[in-house]
């Protein structure tokens, strides 16, 4: 069977055109980073959510929701004798377990809830770069890396959830991932450190032991919270620098829309550069006198990986440090990358992981 063979006979689903048909409450699973996303996207489409809840073990008196008060899960049921709930956080492989509340009718979930990527890929656009699709599906190390391609691939053309979930395995993360452990003494070069989110998971996966830290974020908001938490706990062996990653040095345009994810503009982007100021980005091979050979390497970039990637050939061909790096927000990652690094340093045996259920938890581990 064809690689586009696979695409075709998809089950696809329309979250909105499924709401809109509802006449039960609708209520929102999550408080938490995504749940702004989310209610900014049924609204944009009409749809009110009556309630916000979340676990009775997450639950506190003084917990908001834009202005309202969040309930507890015990409250919404005495509330309500039925609603439908929509999800407003990345554990969309509890949807069957929420299901199973007598309470709740339907659960929902946009397919891609993150930094205002809400619209599917036409399969056009898979067609049109399929021998680029078919190259990353050859390069993969293992069945479950080519089953994961294909499950993304899937989500971004039908919007259907379910093609993740058939093949997710369990939650993990860049350093808890089953490809590679993490060491007591690596030398950890984080790519979009933001405000220094994935450096404390890292410190607590490796019980904050470390060798060296390298540190880079654009964003000069993000950058200073960054800079205050790196002082505020006293981390030792860090450098932390405020730029971007790219292939050669230049002023880049850069949108606040991307804050979250210290993602780059390049000229194809859709987002509004309007509103982007500027950011300094140097290459990674340029961008610190690297005292030690770095041994992780993690990119966290909405755009710009590629680039990024192509920035870093030496510390790729010479350090050749396990590699973690997001591609799950668009279908361009996927195709381009996994390639790149290849033809940089054939030796990276490369693999893919879903770390949430959900097309924007698609990450690729490589090792040599």
């Amino acid at each position: 069977m064809g690689f586009l063979n696979e695409l075709e006979g998809l089950e696809h689903e329309d979250v909105i055109k499924e709401l809109c048909k509802e006449t039960l409450p609708l209520v929102m699973w999550g408080a938490g980073s995504s749940a702004p996303e989310v209610a900014f996207y049924l609204r944009k489409h009409g749809i009110l959510i009556s309630d916000v809840f979340v676990d009775d073990e997450y639950y506190a008196e003084s917990l908001m929701f834009q202005g309202k008060k969040v309930l507890s899960f015990s409250a919404l049921k005495e509330k309500y004798h039925q609603v439908n709930v929509i999800l407003g956080n990345s554990h969309y492989e509890k949807k069957e377990q929420l299901e199973q509340n007598g309470c709740i009718a339907n659960v929902y979930g946009l397919f891609s809830i993150l930094y205002n990527l809400f619209e599917k890929t036409p399969l056009s656009e898979i067609e049109q770069h399929v021998s680029e699709h078919e190259w990353t599906y050859r390069l993969l190390e293992d069945e479950l890396s080519r089953q994961n391609l294909l499950a993304f691939l899937k989500v971004r053309v039908s919007g259907n959830n379910k093609y993740i979930t058939e093949v997710f395995e369990h939650e993990s993360n860049f350093f808890c991932n089953g490809i590679f452990q993490i060491g007591q003494d690596e030398t950890y070069l984080d790519v979009g450190a933001y405000d220094g989110d994935t450096i404390r998971l890292f410190l607590k996966e490796n019980k904050g032991r470390y060798g060296h830290i390298y540190a880079m974020e654009p964003d000069c908001e993000n950058y200073r919270r960054f800079e205050n938490y790196v002082v505020k706990n006293h981390l030792k062996n860090i450098e932390i620098k405020e730029l971007g990653a790219w292939n050669h040095e230049q002023a880049l345009p850069f949108s606040p829309l991307q804050r979250q994810v210290s993602g780059i503009i390049y000229e194809s982007s859709a987002l509004d550069l309007t509103e982007a100021s500027h950011i300094t980005a140097m290459p990674l091979d340029q961008a610190f006198h690297y005292k030690r050979k770095v041994t992780l390497l993690k990119i966290n970039y909405l755009e710009g990986v590629k680039e990024a990637i192509e920035g870093a050939e030496r510390i790729l061909k010479m350090h050749k440090p396990k590699l973690a790096i997001a591609v799950g927000f668009d279908c361009r990652n996927i195709r381009c990358i996994p390639g790149l690094i290849k033809r940089i340093n054939p030796e990276y045996k490369l693999y893919l992981r879903f770390n949430r259920a959900m097309v924007s938890g698609l990450t690729l581990y490589g090792i040599v």
